[in-house]
């Protein structure tokens, strides 16, 4: 687990930050230039003064909050973690990169997945009477105790045959223990002009660690190179995105900043490359200054970047987008060396873009805000499991300055997730058809694979479920391309239908009429759950490349495997020949 524990898909909670500040060095919001160093400084204090109690000696036990140190008044161990005002429960890290020893919770407690805080130990209970901090219930699914919805859903698996495999090559692992990280989750992935594929991902770290950028390159022809890495002078790294440009020259984002519990010293960094993959140009914030001029915590998140033609066809143009009160788009014009004025994009974050042959952007986005949502309010929290309180939204730019007006994509009153929603578009240029894939369904994590199809640039769009089973497993994470010959959407995503996990493709009908059964691409994984900032973290996105020239179908994707009994996160990567 990370320190990422305030980013905009984790917890925000000012009482959090305070308590973890100690094990992840808090420094000053004001935001530095690129490249310089950070200075440490004091947390901020909580104005109430601590009561003086006796320190808990058990997960479970009621604790205060203490501003210089995230134990608080728990016993050596453990800290305290917070469920409103000054109070909070002790609790320890557990799981491959907790800090409980061995991983391992004590007697009194169980190892529970969460979505915003990793894997955490809770106290065992069987009715609520046995939950000491008030505010916590005994969770009926695992018989501990904890925060409503805090906890990720019991996922149900459904009764149901096994995939058959798919045509796909076997998987390559392009990730293991030698490379950066303790687990890897979340690969970017783009072509070179020789047909290479390269992959950036993350290397998630021990609790409240570093994590890194790794970096695989896969030659059209010959062995992989593996283990590289893309060196910043921030701690920590996240939201690893990649695009090749007209030219053939590489272009990387991410977001990196020095933890802290609130994202200190935040930047959108930036590289390219020029020799496919092998070397990178020193890496350079490209965020706007004013982005993180009020000093808030998590001002900057999610960054993506797409790069193509200019607008009206042409020159060409690269365009890097990332959330700050709203997705903004900055873009460059000589090839990355320079970058104009951020301009609005959509007020939603978490989505993806494309630039079709004629120069227009395109951005599709979930428009939930979780960052809104008070840490005590109960309803709050549910919605990252689905809500129809959001939509899928869609949105573009034809001069690459102005967007239009967001149109939704999902179906009204649609109930979707916000956690590993992933809504993906992809684009039919012979038709000037736009197609995107997204995860919809409810908060017990019952969710499918939606394809909308826009026949009219996005003004009006219909829908189908892109799974052929029941509505009961659970599918997200999907990841869309289109066949540029034939004109048909490509489909990975994750699933639990039938075994323990794995991951699915399908093909469907041009005009996203319907789609084939789904057959398998990775082996059965040793763990699937919605846990986040955990060595079984799936990632919220995954990646789908067409090869045009060679007809080739480029799939990776975060696998987690069983190393010495212990569920680990690895990036793996396979290829299909596309029908001719």
């Amino acid at each position: 687990m990370t320190s990422r524990l305030g980013h905009a898909r984790g917890m925000r909670s000012p009482a959090l930050a305070a308590a973890l500040c100690a094990v992840a060095a808090c420094s000053s919001p004001s935001r530095p230039a690129s490249g310089s160093a950070t200075t440490v400084t004091a947390a901020p204090a909580i104005d109430a003064p601590l009561a003086a109690t006796p320190a808990p000696g058990k997960v479970g036990e009621v604790c205060h909050l203490d501003p210089a140190s995230p134990q608080g008044t728990c016993h050596a161990g453990l800290f305290c973690f917070p469920s409103g005002g000054e109070m909070g429960a002790c609790t320890v890290p557990c799981g491959v990169t907790g800090l409980a020893p061995g991983g391992v919770c004590p007697d009194e407690a169980v190892c529970v997945a969460t979505g915003r805080a990793g894997e955490l130990c809770a106290a065992r209970c069987e009715t609520g009477a046995d939950c000491l901090l008030p505010g916590t219930a005994c969770d009926p699914a695992r018989h501990v105790c904890l925060p409503p919805d805090m906890a990720t859903p019991a996922l149900a698996r459904c009764d149901a045959p096994a995939r058959p495999r798919g045509d796909f090559s076997p998987p390559v692992a392009l990730s293991s223990a030698t490379s950066p990280g303790v687990y890897q989750y979340e690969p970017a992935a783009t072509l070179t002009a020789s047909g290479d594929l390269v992959v950036l991902y993350t290397g998630g770290g021990m609790f409240m660690g570093p994590s890194a950028l790794g970096i695989a390159r896969v030659p059209r022809a010959g062995a992989p190179v593996l283990d590289a890495t893309i060196k910043t002078t921030k701690s920590q790294h996240f939201d690893p995105w990649l695009a090749t440009d007209p030219s053939g020259a590489l272009h990387a984002v991410w977001l990196g900043h020095n933890g802290g519990g609130r994202d200190l010293d935040p930047e959108i960094g930036y590289v390219r490359s020029t020799d496919g993959g092998a070397t990178w140009t020193a890496p350079v914030a490209v965020d706007a200054p004013e982005d993180c001029a009020d000093h808030r915590p998590f001002c900057l998140d999610k960054p993506m970047v797409a790069a193509g033609v200019g607008s009206g066809g042409k020159g060409a143009a690269v365009r890097i987008f990332y959330s700050s009160n709203g997705m903004r788009m900055r873009s460059s014009t000589d090839g990355g060396k320079t970058f104009g004025a951020a301009v609005s994009v959509v007020g939603a974050t978490y989505g993806d873009v494309a630039i079709d042959r004629g120069g227009a952007i395109h951005v599709v986005a979930s428009s939930e805000q979780e960052e809104e949502a008070a840490d005590g309010d109960e309803a709050a929290r549910a919605s990252v499991w689905g809500t129809n309180q959001a939509a899928i939204v869609y949105t573009a730019s034809t001069d690459g300055v102005h967007f239009a007006a967001p149109v939704a994509v999902s179906a009204p009153a649609e109930s979707t997730p916000f956690f590993f929603v992933n809504p993906t578009l992809a684009i039919d240029e012979k038709r000037g058809w736009i197609y995107v894939a997204y995860a919809a369904g409810t908060p017990d994590g019952a969710w499918d694979i939606q394809l909308a199809t826009s026949k009219d640039r996005g003004k009006t769009w219909t829908r189908i479920k892109a799974n052929d089973d029941a509505t009961c497993a659970n599918h997200m994470v999907p990841n869309l391309a289109i066949d540029p010959t034939r004109g048909e959407p490509l489909l990975t995503w994750y699933e639990n239908r039938g075994d323990a996990g794995h991951v699915a493709f399908t093909t469907c009908a041009v005009g996203g009429g319907s789609c084939k059964p789904a057959v398998a691409i990775s082996a059965p994984m040793a763990a699937y759950d919605l846990v986040r900032h955990s060595s079984k973290w799936l990632g919220e996105y995954e990646a789908l490349l067409v090869d045009a020239k060679t007809r080739t179908l480029h799939a990776a994707w975060t696998e987690v495997g069983d190393e010495g009994g212990a569920p680990i996160a690895r990036i793996k990567t396979a290829t299909r020949a596309l029908p001719r």
